[in-house]
């Protein structure tokens, strides 16, 4: 299979990073809070034109989902319990999820959200390290879905008691014991009030991972391709260690998971979305922004295709967490940071990722 892009658009934002916290409403509204930056991206006729917003600095952002009664829900992406953890060695170590409502696209601009809380009991759950020696007890990422069924299921990632694989990666440049993430989802029946542990997605004891110095199965996006049908894309690599996109696929809600199977030799933070004519569609980086695209549900994908080409170290590469949709029958707006234009003029450290949005047409080969 063979997919031919052609660009359409460009246009450029200004300084920020991670362009992937966006939130779409069926009526074709988009928004999009930037990182590192004072503004955010909106578009009424879905990514066809965009303003910037004013965003105040220090106001805590989201990613909502539009649910079927029109409302918008996001999930906290850290246990909020954590700072409030005394012993780690205990046996049921709590995770807390903070619940976050808005009635209207224009409440979520506005920052007009209620919150609330809700535990979530997560088997063997334990304290971990993040890629940046950051302490944690697990997080939500960015797999939030509105089943068929009215279900709301989340995916998470994290470290439990049975995950025993160090990276030597780490121990060797950090100085700390990483033990490689599983990822999991957790399953809410009522609305999104409370929330269940579901199933297991991956985990390297069970699915060993060939590169020793991956981070594990981590950052999991999903998505119902038809009702009960789950497809699941999974990063493994990160920090200066480029591992593969792995996808596994449900066919009983999120019950069971098959084996994963790679799709892709890197990638950060991937995000699922399909098109008018069934394509699904990935997005993701850090190594080059690129889109993958399966013709079959996801049961087999493309060739990566190269939005913007960037191989550097962290601080001078793109951040690879983005946002991409189809913005019209047959069209693909990707919204990316690249830092090239920031190193050419003499930025600082920090502000050397620029924000841009581009469009193409896409046309299958077969």
């Amino acid at each position: 299979m063979k997919y031919i892009l052609k660009q359409r658009s460009h246009q450029t934002f200004g300084c920020g990073s991670y362009p992937c916290k966006d939130t779409r409403s069926r009526d074709g509204k988009i928004y999009l809070p930037i990182d590192d930056a004072h503004f955010a991206l909106y578009s009424d006729n879905n990514g066809k034109d965009w303003q910037k917003l004013p965003f105040d600095e220090g106001r805590q952002t989201d990613r909502f989902i539009q649910l079927q009664d029109g409302t918008f829900y996001a999930l906290s992406f850290d246990n909020i319990a954590h700072d409030a953890i005394r012993s780690f060695d205990q046996e049921n170590i709590p995770y807390v999820a903070g619940i976050y409502r808005a009635n209207s696209m224009e409440d979520v601009c506005a920052g007009a959200v209620s919150s609330s809380f809700t535990q979530i009991h997560i088997p063997k759950l334990s304290m971990g390290y993040g890629d940046s020696n950051n302490s944690h007890t697990g997080c939500i990422s960015n797999g939030l879905i509105q089943l068929a069924n009215g279900d709301i299921l989340a995916t998470m990632y994290g470290q439990t008691k049975d995950d025993t694989t160090l990276c030597p990666y780490f121990q060797e440049h950090g100085g700390y014991d990483f033990y490689l993430y599983r990822s999991w989802c957790i399953l809410s029946k009522d609305g999104g009030n409370t929330f269940s542990f579901l199933s297991t997605i991956a985990d390297v004891q069970t699915y060993p991972i060939p590169d020793v110095n991956a981070e594990g199965y981590c950052e999991p996006d999903c998505i119902e391709i038809e009702p009960g049908h789950i497809v699941c894309v999974i990063r493994t690599g990160g920090h200066e260690i480029y591992s593969p996109l792995y996808c596994t696929h449900s066919y009983d809600s999120g019950k069971t998971w098959e084996a994963p199977y790679q799709i892709c030799s890197w990638g950060v933070l991937p995000k699922l979305f399909t098109m008018a004519d069934g394509t699904l569609v990935c997005v993701s980086g850090h190594i080059h922004t690129m889109l993958l695209f399966s013709p079959d549900k996801g049961r087999t994908w493309s060739e990566p295709h190269i939005i913007e080409p960037c191989d550097g170290k962290w601080d001078k590469s793109p951040s690879g967490y983005n946002t991409a949709f189809e913005s019209s029958p047959g069209e693909i707006t990707i919204v990316f940071d690249d830092p090239k234009e920031g190193i050419q003029e003499g930025a600082p450290e920090g502000q050397l990722r620029r924000i841009y949005a581009r469009t193409y047409s896409v046309q299958r080969e077969d």
